[in-house]
């Protein structure tokens, strides 16, 4: 069989399942999964295979077996055309252009140090790889307080008007007890407080910092003779802010500048060399403060094969349109001449893809990881515009049963694949799915199918490299005596759209 190559995308197919170390649950061989080495993989092929459930790190691809994995992963995206901003998002963005204006990491910026969580996980196929921008969810536990009896506090017996000496002697040491009781009841409910164990339940909880401001004006206002209007959403000024306004909204005179800028490491060679260093220290720095690293497994070639290589063929916009093309990405992020974090990302037909995030951990208070996403949604954003199809930001995976990652799903609005008919469905319809089990078919219609399965001929059909030539799977199991099974598996993990775009070396 003759066939131009450079057509297609090029895989070593690993036919045994892996287990690994899971980096969620630290199970140590609970991470089952299938894996290929790509050398290489067309943009759209890659975009095929992550709607099936695939994820790359570096060249190596895997897919989770969703139904034997200690910790199921479903892949999760964003429609960035209809994100909406939190308030969580609101205050980390206006701590960044705080800090941009003044210089200073306020009292507020060191408390609020939400990056800390970041999570590094064990990638199947390398060692530890994939690090999670995580936001710290602060939860405070409810102090339950009972007394073992309680004190009586009056008395029902009624005094005539006339009482002796001696009655009247008794009523007061009854007063005296009954006051003392519940003195002593006070101080045992106040000892029964510990600090570290919630709001102190003897204190009246402190009133928001929005509603003191409130009452301030409203009285302010009142001794003017005037009364606080209550506000109304259906004035035509009250506009919402976009991102892209509140990201923008920085002063002209500044005390530092922030600076995105995007790069290519395989297209921007010169480029590229003038920074690789620079990027590898950071990298280097954020896994041994971040993650505990140990220095000897932070090696240069060990940054270049996880976060520089890359399977994608770069290809540029259709239609002529002008901007980066698809490819495999650096976001770098400069703070006046220094490089304080960089995002790897994917951009493909239809989408950006989130890799990988580090950053300088000097200023991890400005919580960069959540910043870099909103970033990248940004950015889908902007290039929406120029390519209609191109809407989406995918976040990798959503592992509900690791609560360290169901931040991901506070992305508004986030949709979850299905892991048997590949569809996507909102998240909030699936936790309830997800609560009673952690693996589960979020498609709620039993006769549902999955529309990308191949069928016989399909398996036939595949393309593979066996001794160097070229053949397909039906002469390679009557030739070499193979094992159909195999294709089988194959065409069921990687589905239709993709499977006759990718050649297989076994």
């Amino acid at each position: 069989m003759s066939v131009d190559l450079s057509k297609f995308s090029i895989a070593q197919w690993y036919a045994e399942r892996e287990r690994h170390r899971c980096g969620y649950c630290k199970n140590p061989s609970g991470s089952i999964s299938y894996g290929m080495y790509t050398e290489e993989l067309t943009v759209q092929d890659y975009k095929d295979l992550i709607d099936r459930g695939w994820r790359r790190s570096g060249k190596y691809c895997y897919k989770p077996i969703m139904n034997k994995t200690c910790c199921p992963q479903y892949t999760i995206r964003c429609d960035a055309t209809n994100f909406k901003l939190n308030n969580s998002h609101k205050r980390i963005i206006k701590k960044f252009n705080k800090f941009l204006n003044s210089g200073i990491f306020t009292k507020n910026n060191v408390q609020n140090t939400e990056d800390d969580n970041t999570e590094s996980l064990l990638v199947p196929g390398y060692d530890k790889q994939s690090s999670i921008k995580l936001d710290r969810s602060v939860t405070a536990e409810n102090c339950s307080l009972s007394a073992d009896s309680d004190p009586k506090l009056s008395t029902t017996d009624s005094y005539p008007m006339q009482t002796s000496k001696k009655s009247a002697v008794v009523a007061t040491e009854t007063k005296q007890e009954n006051s003392s009781n519940v003195l002593s009841a006070s101080k045992s409910i106040k000892k029964q407080f510990k600090k570290g164990s919630g709001a102190d339940p003897n204190k009246l909880p402190p009133k928001k910092a929005k509603l003191m401001r409130l009452e301030k004006k409203k009285e302010k206002l009142l001794q003017k003779g005037l009364e606080l209007q209550p506000y109304t959403t259906n004035n035509a000024n009250n506009k919402v802010k976009t991102l892209k306004e509140f990201l923008e909204e920085i002063p002209c005179s500044t005390k530092h500048k922030i600076k995105p800028e995007l790069i290519c490491p395989t297209n921007c060679k010169d480029k590229w060399d003038g920074v690789k260093n620079t990027e590898y220290e950071l990298y280097a720095k954020y896994q041994k403060i971040v993650h505990n690293d140990l220095p000897e497994n932070l090696s240069f070639s060990r940054f270049t094969r996880f976060l520089v290589s890359s399977p994608l063929k770069a290809e540029p916009f259709p239609n002529g349109v002008d901007g980066p093309g698809y490819g495999s990405f650096h976001q770098q992020y400069w703070l006046d001449d220094k490089l304080i974090a960089v995002g790897v990302i994917d951009i493909l037909p239809g989408c950006v893809s989130s890799v990988y995030f580090f950053y300088d951990p000097d200023y991890r208070v400005l919580t960069l990881g959540t910043y870099g996403s909103l970033r990248e949604i940004q950015l889908v954003q902007d290039l929406q515009p120029k390519i209609p199809d191109l809407k989406y930001y995918y976040m990798g995976f959503y592992i509900h049963s690791c609560p360290k990652m169901r931040y991901k799903g506070k992305l508004h609005s986030s949709v979850l694949l299905c892991p048997e008919t590949y569809c996507w469905f909102p998240i909030e319809k699936c936790l309830d799915k997800l609560d009673a089990n952690k693996y589960s078919r979020l498609n709620d219609d039993i006769d549902a199918l999955d529309g990308n399965k191949c069928d016989s001929t399909d398996v036939d059909h595949i393309k593979v490299v066996q001794d160097y030539k070229l053949m397909y799977a039906k002469d390679f199991v009557r030739l070499f005596d193979g094992d159909r099974a195999q294709f089988v598996n194959i065409s069921d993990l990687v589905g239709k759209k993709s499977l006759h775009n990718i050649v297989f070396w076994l």
